[in-house]
């Protein structure tokens, strides 16, 4: 780089008109601005930094042509900071991770293009270069427009001409970072592949195999890639066969194929029932890249099916078989039993003074009987019934006025027992009103049929739980022993002989039919001598009258 000399001393006055003094001044500015120029365009060993003092000129000493451009031209960046972190020099690269340019950034403190976290991690690696000369991190860059650049540091300490330098060697690590990341997501792949229960096989637009998942190879017999999907999954659905050739027509259509019951033959002969899907693989410039296709084996539960189409067939065999008993059980057995009771009453009325006092007796228990097994067979009947309505026929039905028919139907009976009835307002149920019916009937006529000393009370109320609606039967009648609380609901079950108590023990047992044909249970909390409640759930909306 030239220099720049003493002013040698000149003789004031004009020389053929032209100031000798300002004509040496010029050619000396001129030759000062060439100078910085050549510096600040890297053709002169030496760097310029615009500080608060004006421009600093800092000579590279020993620097070569060669060298320069190695530093230039080199992928990594580079900078030289002074002891208070200014940067003396940057060269294209690094300013470049900054989306700068070297003008702007050199004369910048480096601590500007770091985060805060960072910029306790740069100081940390001073310190450690301080003490051993050199130091390596990562740390990460902040560039102008925000972005944050990850990059490894080299820090060396240089002495260039008695001033102190570190030199900062940085390596972008963004595309180190993205392959990282490929890497990992291939691998989450292949994990995920290895992993999956069902068999997922993608294929390449000619139909080969290029990537399967390990429940894919136990269903093909062995390892499928780079198969053509025709040779391992013979698959027929029930419109023709599901080839390579019609999932890749339909994925070039951009159709997916979802949930096709499909079979497939296995080498052995076996053959297993799928459910097939296919999705199409487009490339960035929408291409078709293949097809995904999962295969999911649906064996085991076409079979449970089959077994369950059988059990239901049977079913509704024995359902139909039970509903001719009932029919002939309502029909043909009572009519005689009727026929019994009828001459059983003649015989009482029309030959008393030829019977004796046991004759007497004999006759009036066989009408009796005959009642009994009337009224018998009449609810037998019922509980067969209690379950055959449609369900499409439900509609949504008032319990409160379904509550008051009852109550007018044991009018009699509730004022001969002086009992006494509270209801609470109910809500619309989701029920037939006659299945309702039957159960206000058989929980009203057990509170009224089983009491104690006192007046019978009978208390109906309703409750909201969940989606279901709770309603609430409570006498203060005998009660119950907590033994038998399950019990009582079992067909023909009576914990109470028939001296005192009539009736059949199917009441409760059709009540349990009925609440569990809505999706809903019965039960009762109940001691001896304290009463109980019957409580049972059925699906309903608000209370009547209520949004």
């Amino acid at each position: 780089m030239g220099g720049v000399g003493e002013i040698s001393s000149v003789r004031s006055g004009r020389m053929g008109g032209v100031d000798p003094v300002l004509e040496d001044l010029k050619a000396r500015l001129a030759e000062a601005e060439e100078t910085i120029r050549a510096i600040y365009h890297g053709e002169a060993d030496a760097v310029v930094v615009n500080g608060e003092a004006g421009p600093r000129v800092y000579t590279l000493e020993g620097a070569d042509h060669p060298y320069r451009v190695l530093v230039e031209r080199m992928r990594e960046g580079t900078v030289t900071l002074d002891r208070d972190h200014v940067i003396l020099y940057s060269n294209p690269q690094f300013a470049a991770m900054l989306e700068a340019t070297s003008e702007s950034v050199t004369g910048s403190e480096f601590g500007r293009f770091l985060p805060p976290v960072d910029s306790t991690l740069f100081a940390g690696l001073v310190e450690m270069a301080a003490v051993r000369g050199h130091s390596s991190g990562e740390l990460n860059l902040r560039a102008l427009s925000g972005c944050i650049v990850p990059v490894r540091v080299s820090l060396t300490l240089v002495d260039v001409a008695g001033l102190q330098t570190i030199s900062v060697l940085t390596s972008d690590l963004r595309e180190q970072r993205r392959n990282e990341a490929i890497v990992k997501e291939e691998q989450l792949s292949r994990l995920i592949l290895e992993q999956a229960g069902e068999a997922i096989v993608v294929i390449d637009p000619q139909g080969t195999i290029v990537r399967g998942s390990e429940s894919a190879n136990s269903l093909g017999g062995g390892p499928i890639l780079l198969n053509h999907f025709d040779r391992i999954f013979q698959l027929t659905a029930s419109d023709g066969p599901l080839n390579a050739k019609r999932i890749l027509s339909a994925a070039r259509t951009d159709t997916s194929i979802r949930g096709l019951d499909v079979t497939m033959r296995h080498s052995d002969g076996r053959r297993s029932s799928l459910l097939a899907s296919t999705s199409p693989l487009w490339g960035k410039s929408k291409e078709l890249l293949g097809c995904v296709i999962t295969l999911t084996d649906i064996t085991e539960r076409k079979r449970s099916e089959e077994a369950l189409t059988r059990q239901a067939e049977e079913l509704a065999r024995s359902n139909s078989d039970l509903r001719e008993f009932a029919y002939s059980a309502s029909h043909d057995f009572r009519e005689p039993l009727r026929q019994v009771a009828v001459f059983g009453e003649l015989l009482q009325v029309n030959h008393q003074g030829d019977l004796n006092d046991e004759g007497r007796q004999l006759v009036q228990q066989m009408v009796g009987a005959a009642h009994r097994m009337e009224a018998l067979l009449k609810d037998l009947l019922a509980y067969t019934q209690a379950a055959d309505a449609p369900q499409h026929e439900i509609v949504s039905t008032d319990a409160n006025e379904v509550l008051r028919k009852t109550l007018a139907v044991f009018e009699d009976r509730i004022a001969q027992s002086g009992a006494h009835v509270d209801c609470k307002p109910l809500p619309s149920l989701e029920v037939h009103e006659l299945h309702l019916t039957q159960l206000f009937q058989n929980l009203i006529s057990n509170a009224l049929k089983y009491r104690g000393e006192a007046p019978p009370v009978v208390e109906v109320f309703a409750e909201r739980a969940g989606e279901m609606w709770q309603i609430s039967v409570v006498d203060n009648g005998i009660g119950i022993d907590p033994d038998y609380c399950e019990q009582v609901f079992g067909l023909f079950k009576r914990l109470h002989g028939g001296g005192k108590y009539s009736g059949s023990g199917i009441g409760l047992a059709i009540c349990q039919k009925i609440v569990q044909r809505y999706g809903g249970r019965i039960w009762v909390k109940s001691e001896p001598g304290r009463g109980s409640r019957f409580v049972f759930t059925l699906p309903g909306g608000n209370h009547d009258g209520q949004s």
